[in-house]
């Protein structure tokens, strides 16, 4: 069975880039409303991924939800699991702002794809990114 392709927009690629611009101003301290870009790539991402999986539907009559997310793991992993290596590699150098019994639990819920449920039940609050966030506060999506 071949796979179900969906067509490329180029135009979509650049409002991605202008979302990952606002972000990079924001963090840099020359926009306000950084989370705009976030807002921008994840409704862009999810039309992404609607519309692959509609392709899917209308070309085999369902969805494979079990080779959907396998596509994605072996698309996303490897570059998580670079990151988590880097920011144990720069963990183990013993900086004062690390807190590792906090960045082993955050470790283990980016791993588990639950970042975000993790901040939650920690109450991690929103405020927290401008004082002393964790390594990994990036991964609650």
């Amino acid at each position: 069975m071949s796979e179900a392709r969906l067509q490329h927009v180029p135009a979509l690629d650049g409002l991605r880039g202008v979302a990952v611009v606002g972000v990079l101003a924001f963090h840099l301290g020359h926009l306000r409303g950084g989370y705009l870009g976030v807002d921008l790539f994840f409704v862009l991402s999810g039309f992404l991924i609607t519309s692959l999986l509609l392709v899917e539907r209308d070309a085999t009559g369902g969805i494979d939800l079990i080779r959907f997310w396998a596509r994605r793991a072996r698309r996303l992993l490897p570059a998580l699991f670079l990151v988590l290596l880097a920011i144990a590699a720069y963990a183990a150098t013993d900086p004062p702002a690390v807190a590792m019994s906090a960045l082993r639990g955050d470790a283990l819920a980016t791993l588990g794809y639950v970042a975000n449920w993790h901040s939650i039940v920690a109450d991690h609050g929103y405020w927290e990114l401008f004082s002393a966030p964790s390594l990994l506060a990036h991964t609650w999506s």
